[in-house]
């Protein structure tokens, strides 16, 4: 296969998309279209269209999904067909391999006869493609939803879990992530002036919020929905924050702010280091004591990883920031590319 290919990673939150073209030395080109699924399912074939003309025309694709989760389908099977669909409108002239669990990149139809099969299989294929450069490492990928913790020994992935059940058990999959997350799934209380506070059980403020008030995220990086529909400037972050505790900005201090997002941002952390020692622990003396660290929560997955001892290894190669973040888009294109060449 000589021309370039462009990868997807299609969820519920989130179309992702790489150009991956051999010939090209700057690595691959890398888009990112925020894209709430479950208000307008309708619209997923003009966002794919609109997506895939800003990275140019190609005859073949590759693409894992996520999104068969989104609670607009009754079951994972219905959101995997809904997916493929939408690919197969989209993209009618175009050779499009759907990669699955196992390794295999199936057709649009021979991925339907076999749905769960390529269901949330974005994460095996960061994770093998990772496995040929770190043979030994945890594979720590922190989203804006969610965080992968793929075990690599001996250039394998080792992985216990397959499915998000299995793999929620295992540790290996933690329903965190450095956007999306509302701050009451991340803590049930904050300091507030010297005391305990509970926080209120509603979506107020997302963890971009208290991310983006710590400096950790810059505005342009919160590409989420706001909960409250207002902006995304750190004195509106702070008020959201603010509201957790059932207050505002004219009853609370930037210092109670900024403990506040402390306090989220180490639970965070705290969360995912906790699941990487419940990984450790299954592995025994075969736990890698590197870690590999990229999405767009890398910041958060170093502490994390710090915290839970090991040694964080930077991901180094041509493929940018944006790579990194779409890291599943980019690994389909490159795994098919490599299939195809021998």
């Amino acid at each position: 296969m000589k021309g370039p290919i462009i990868g997807w990673d299609v969820g519920g939150a989130n179309i992702k998309a790489a150009r991956v073209d051999r010939s090209e030395p700057a690595g691959p080109v890398v888009v990112e279209q925020p894209f709430a699924l479950w208000r307008d399912p309708r619209r997923l074939p003009d966002v794919l269209i609109e997506t895939a003309d800003r990275l140019g025309g190609v005859r073949t694709m590759a693409a894992t999904m996520t999104a068969e989760l989104a609670d607009c389908f009754a079951t994972k099977r219905e959101g995997v067909h809904f997916v493929l669909d939408a690919l197969g409108h989209a993209f009618p002239g175009v050779d499009l391999r759907i990669y699955g669990l196992d390794g295999v990149f199936r057709s649009i139809e021979a991925a339907r006869e076999r749905p769960h099969r390529v269901a949330a299989a974005n994460w095996m294929a960061s994770a093998t493609l990772a496995a040929q450069t770190f043979h030994d490492a945890l594979f720590i990928d922190v989203g804006s939803t969610t965080t992968d913790i793929i075990p690599l020994v001996g250039g394998r992935v080792v992985a216990r879990g397959r499915t998000d059940p299995a793999r929620l058990r295992s540790g290996e999959l933690v329903y965190t992530g450095a956007l999306r997350t509302p701050v009451c799934a991340v803590v049930r209380a904050v300091p507030l002036r010297g005391r305990r506070c509970r926080v209120a059980a509603e979506c107020f403020a997302v963890a971009a919020d208290a991310h983006l008030w710590l400096g950790d995220l810059e505005e342009r990086e919160y590409t989420c929905d706001t909960p409250d529909g207002r902006g995304r400037s750190r004195v509106e972050a702070g008020a959201r924050l603010a509201r957790m505790v059932c207050a505002d900005l004219d009853l609370l201090t930037s210092n109670d702010i900024t403990i506040m997002a402390a306090a989220v941002a180490r639970a965070q952390v705290q969360q995912i280091a906790g699941a990487i020692r419940q990984v450790q622990r299954r592995l025994g003396r075969r736990s890698p004591r590197d870690a590999i660290v990229v999405g767009r929560g890398a910041f958060i997955a170093r502490r994390a990883a710090a915290a839970a001892g090991l040694v964080v290894r930077e991901v180094v190669n041509g493929d940018g920031e944006g790579a990194a973040y779409a890291t599943p888009a980019s690994a389909v294109a490159c795994l098919l590319l490599e299939r195809e060449a021998t």
